[in-house]
């Protein structure tokens, strides 16, 4: 353990690749300037400069970081007193200069930094696995007004295990956070491998801030790539802009990649037939009625019974674990449980492809270098009836035949065969309605009663299942109280928020739970003691508003790079609303009707209104799993606009009483 501990830092000299600087040279380096003394007047601290490396070759790769902060801010005092990094197995840190400058007078703080090596593994217990370590660096003595200087490399030797890593190289400059200014900043990255490095700058802007062009270009074997600024403050605008970033990565395309992984996948599924390693799994499949059945039982069995173990060091190995040892210990990461998966489908005769994909990183995947370092994980799409369905095998709780699964939303992916490369989904619209409000608000005698029955399918089936089990009955009721609350357009009460005081006999219901069609039907009822929302002028109103149709996201978004995500389900709602007293007919926001039909989604509000009753039958069917370019948001945005100005539910006016109503009501209270 104490030898490990060593491993993880060491205190040496920096490596031969790096330019040797000495004190006299470092102290020039760290001068006040007009620049510098701006920042101070706005209450920030300052580097004086920063020289960043990235070095790689065949062995290795490493970072250099050599930089001297100002500490004016005692939130700066705090990081630059007690540091943690975390590393990976095969990762080390070097220290090679921790000193301060006070006074005018260079420190010296290595004898008084204390090195502690910790475990950085707290979620094994979910399946997770790693062996990282965190290296807790702790400086004694460092005060405000101190001028702190850091010097230190990590570095990453690849192991047996790495054999990705030592055939490719993928790296991201991103530029720094916008808090910092730089009197100079400088990278390097220095390419000492047998293959040249493409690089691609994306998201720089000129002096205007307009985006420049992307640039393109090569890092030969043997050469650097440069970057350098002076009186540098990155001036990205970070609520609507993308940081400026250069990716780096081995020159070749996907074609070429994947003749690096393909036949370790192809080797794993031809290792042993099904029948050979699983003949009680075959035995139980060919039991079973039907094809769509099977399918369903193969998924759900993947899924299910097979535990999923994410071990970070071995994810971008792409060396799949052969499907019998994950059926027989019954675990594995997801490329495993995807490699199973097929080798079951491949029994059952249903054509699958593995494929690779970054759910975080969708928007970029296409826009990044070719890399297989630009995936994170592996799922497997399946075809069938002409139709093409993605599943993730890692999922848990996932119920349902195959076109009534959960829809996965994502664009882009790459499918791990001989010439294959990115692939974009196109739209989807589901078959049916994931989600079917049935409301009937009724007000007797003034009490209200409320009945709300909701059909979930696809995602929000699986969604509701497991929140009806994961969840307690009370707070479900709770929860939905306060959704009905806000439908209604209650107002808190100054006395008191309690909504069981508001909704009586409250309680809800799981009226049917289809795990092959994938339906979930649930029924939510309740007494209202006060239906009424009241103006200021005494006239009574019954309202049921969703705002969930409304997409306040798209309402709120600003971004100038990113292309808007449409990730929404179809949803149908009907809502009756019943009175004992005349409803007041005319009322223009009641009678109020829309019909939207735009290429992205369309939306039906009609309504019919009756002398004590009026029903609105609402449906939104949008084309999700689309990017929605920059430029046709403002379009988007106002059609969304549309459903917001009052056509997303139903409200109605109680007429104000003829004369003789009133006298019949006065001599009915006498």
């Amino acid at each position: 353990m104490e030898q490990e501990s060593q491993d993880k830092y060491k205190i040496v000299p920096p490596a031969s690749w790096v330019e040797t600087v000495d004190d006299e040279r470092l102290l020039s380096w760290i001068v006040e300037t007009d620049f510098s003394q701006e920042q101070y007047d706005n209450g920030r601290d300052y580097c004086y400069f920063l020289k960043k490396l990235q070095f790689t070759d065949n062995s290795h790769n490493a970072e250099y970081n050599f930089m001297a902060y100002s500490v004016q801010q005692p939130g700066t005092l705090d990081f630059a007193s007690v540091n943690e990094f975390v590393l990976y197995p095969a990762e080390h840190i070097e220290f090679h200069r921790i000193a301060v400058l006070r006074d005018g007078i260079l420190i010296d703080k290595l004898p008084d930094t204390t090195f502690k090596v910790l475990d950085n593994e707290t979620q094994s217990i979910d399946g997770v696995l790693n062996s990282s370590k965190k290296v807790n660096v702790v400086i004694k003595d460092v005060r405000l007004h101190d001028i702190m200087i850091i010097e230190d490399t990590r570095v990453v030797r690849f192991t047996e295990k790495d054999f990705l890593r030592k055939e490719l190289i993928k790296y991201i400059w991103f530029s720094p956070d916008v808090y910092w200014a730089y009197g100079t900043y400088e990278f390097d990255l220095i390419n000492k491998r047998t293959h040249p490095i493409r690089y691609k700058k994306l998201y720089f802007r000129d002096d205007q801030g307009e985006l420049l062009p992307i640039e393109q270009g090569l890092v030969e074997p043997d050469t650097n790539f440069s970057l350098r600024y002076t009186n540098y403050l990155n001036s990205v605008d970070v609520n609507r802009e993308v940081y400026p970033f250069i990716d780096f990565a081995t020159d070749h395309n996907y074609e070429e990649l994947l003749q690096l992984v393909y036949p370790y996948y192809q080797a794993a599924l031809e290792t042993k037939s099904l029948g050979e390693y699983a003949p009680d799994l075959v035995t139980k499949l060919d039991a079973l009625p039907d094809l769509d059945a099977k399918i369903q039982f193969a998924i759900e069995y993947v899924q299910n019974s097979v535990r999923y173990l994410y071990n970070e060091d071995e994810m971008h190995g792409h060396k799949p674990q052969d499907p019998w040892i994950t059926y027989e210990f019954k675990q594995g990461d997801c490329k495993a449980k995807t490699v199973l998966l097929k080798s079951i489908l491949q029994y059952l005769g249903i054509e699958s492809a593995i494929v690779l994909v970054n759910f975080n990183a969708d928007f970029y995947v296409n826009q990044y270098l070719p890399s297989l370092f630009n995936f994170n994980h592996v799922i497997l799409k399946i075809s069938n009836d002409g139709k093409e369905y993605f599943i993730d095998a890692t999922s848990r709780d996932e119920y349902g035949s195959l076109e009534n699964r959960s829809f996965i939303s994502f664009l882009n992916y790459l499918e791990i065969k001989p010439e294959s490369t990115i692939q974009q989904r196109g739209g989807y619209k589901s078959s049916g309605f994931s989600i079917f409000d049935e409301v009937l608000f009724e007000v007797k005698d003034d009490i209200g009663f409320i009945t709300l029955k909701t059909t979930y399918r696809y995602n929000r089936a699986n969604a509701m299942r497991r929140y009806f089990k994961n969840t307690n009955k009370k707070a479900i009721v709770d929860h939905t109280n306060n959704f009905v609350f806000n439908c209604l357009d209650f107002v808190e009460s100054d006395s008191g928020n309690d909504k069981r005081e508001i909704f009586k006999d409250a309680a809800i219901a799981v009226l049917r739970d289809d795990k092959v069609d994938n339906v979930f039907i649930t029924e939510y009822t309740a007494s209202i003691n006060k239906p009424y929302y009241m103006t200021s002028d005494g006239r009574k109103y019954l309202k049921f508003y969703d705002s969930s149709v409304v997409k306040q996201n798209l309402r709120e978004y600003v971004q100038k790079d990113v292309s808007f995500w449409q990730p929404f389900e179809s949803e149908k709602y009907q809502i009756t609303i019943r009175s004992d007293k005349p409803i007041d007919t005319r009322d223009e926001i009641t009678n109020k009707q829309l019909a939207v039909e735009y290429e992205l989604f369309k939306y039906t509000i009609k309504k019919k209104v009756d002398r004590y009753q009026a029903v609105a039958d609402i449906e939104f069917i949008p084309l999700c799993n689309v990017e929605v370019p920059v430029s046709e948001i403002p379009s988007l945005r106002d059609k969304y606009a549309e459903v917001a100005r009052s056509a997303y539910g139903l409200g109605v006016g109680i007429a104000k009483p003829s004369f003789m109503e009133s006298l019949k009501s006065m001599f009915s209270k006498s």
